[in-house]
């Protein structure tokens, strides 16, 4: 059938159909399945599927406290059939790195994962978990520094329609890490690091708590600096252009511009800009969530939302992190229970969903299918799992919980060699 359809009509017919149809039709010629194999099919159908919107679905990644094991959640819409799909997808990459990764972002169906928050080997990992591709990057002459301090940053280039991890390397000195950090730039379509000769601005970013926010195609952090002779901390977001490679900085709202630096952190909601203001960043009671209504323009930030938990609750209803929104009206929060629990901020009610993680584990995020990856890296068929599958170790769930309550220890730690705690009187970590 395929020798009856010219490939000038299969290409724009095959780039605007789904992942898993065209995944299906290589099985139908080796034509077929040498042009949806093809670097430059897949690197169209990105494209178009970046530019057509089609509806997202949902992934949520937590530890899970029941079957002791790392679980990805993935829920996919179909408009035609008007039905969603959820699967169930355990990690991997179990046993190469202990407990979880940190998810560093996700684009286009691709995520990046990094093994810096245990024991760390530097490993960075792009998974595309529904067609069980993934590639681990390569080392490179920032494994040379000796004692560092990673920060990444993940995200499609459009202009090059190519995946890129920028990946900041701090250095530690006498009395703590150095800025700049130096700076190198993976292209997917190269595979290699390229080290970043750009301007690179001296700021500074709380290690272990990091996390990033694409938008605009632009990766954003929340970071500081520290000025004057009272070396006085301000805030602001340090921000990497993808498409152009410059890093920018934009202003945060006055009032967290002097805010302890380990209470915010930058997200990304609804295509906007946004960042989490904790109350205290271990075991928080309230959060304030800011929003740049128009990007680029300071002047638009607005505190849009508070969560508020009652301050007479036990300690165990006080909840560990925001993960974002997953409808109009609600948040998804992790209570310090590992409870994942939907919140509504006008009514203050709350709903517990069933899913229990350790409180640290959770991701959450928009997901769109694609066919990143295929033509690259090692197949890992996906392992999907039953709602009562389980583990012989019996005890790593209770290992995994034990250790984040360590994030506090780690937190003041570096703190210390930063003189930030001096600079802020200790106070509100």
């Amino acid at each position: 059938m395929s020798d009856y359809i010219p490939e000038e009509l299969m290409v724009p017919i095959f780039s605007r159909l789904s992942p898993k149809s065209l995944l299906r039709f290589r099985c139908i010629s080796r034509s077929w399945n040498s042009l949806i194999s093809s670097s430059e099919f897949i690197s169209l159908h990105t494209y178009c599927n970046i530019l057509q919107k089609p509806p997202a679905g949902k992934i949520i990644r937590y530890f899970s406290l029941t079957q002791r094991k790392e679980i990805y959640s993935i829920r996919l819409i179909d408009v035609l059939a008007g039905i969603e799909t959820e699967f169930k997808i355990g990690a991997p990459f179990n046993g190469i790195v202990r407990y979880y990764y940190r998810i560093v972002g996700l684009c286009n169906g691709v995520l990046c994962l990094s093994d810096d928050l245990f024991v760390s080997e530097n490993l960075l990992v792009l998974w595309n978990p529904m067609i069980g591709r993934s590639i681990t990057l390569p080392m490179s002459s920032l494994e040379n520094l000796g004692n560092y301090m990673l920060v990444c940053g993940f995200g499609y280039a459009i202009k090059t329609r190519d995946y890129k991890v920028v990946r900041m390397a701090y250095a530690r000195g006498d009395g703590g890490y150095l800025v700049p950090p130096k700076v190198e730039v993976y292209a997917l379509s190269s595979g290699i690091w390229k080290e970043f000769d750009g301007f690179i601005p001296d700021n500074g970013v709380i290690e272990y708590f990091w996390t990033q926010a694409v938008v605009c195609g632009k990766v954003h952090w929340t970071a500081y600096k520290i000025t004057g002779e009272e070396r006085r901390v301000e805030n602001l977001i340090m921000v990497f252009d993808l498409n152009d490679e410059i890093f920018q900085e934009i202003s945060l709202p006055e009032i967290l511009v002097n805010e302890p630096p380990t209470n915010l952190t930058a997200a990304e909601c609804r295509k906007s800009l946004v960042v989490y203001q904790y109350n205290t960043r271990i075991w928080s009671s309230s959060c304030s969530i800011w929003v740049m209504k128009q990007y680029g323009d300071t002047e638009s930030w607005s505190m849009e939302y508070n969560v508020a938990l009652n301050h007479q609750q036990l300690d165990h209803q006080r909840f560990g992190m925001i993960l974002g929104f997953h409808n109009d009206t609600e948040i998804l929060l992790t209570e310090i229970s590992g409870m994942l629990t939907s919140y509504n901020p006008e009514t203050q009610e709350k709903l517990h969903l069933d899913i229990l993680g350790t409180r640290y584990s959770f991701y959450f995020g928009t997901y769109k299918e694609s066919l990143a990856l295929l033509d690259k890296g090692e197949l890992l068929p996906p392992l999907y799992l039953s709602s009562d599958g389980t583990d012989d170790n019996e005890d790593e769930e209770n290992n995994a919980d034990k250790m984040e309550p360590k994030r506090k220890e780690l937190l003041v730690h570096f703190l210390k060699h930063q003189d930030v705690i001096a600079v802020l009187g200790a106070r509100n970590i």
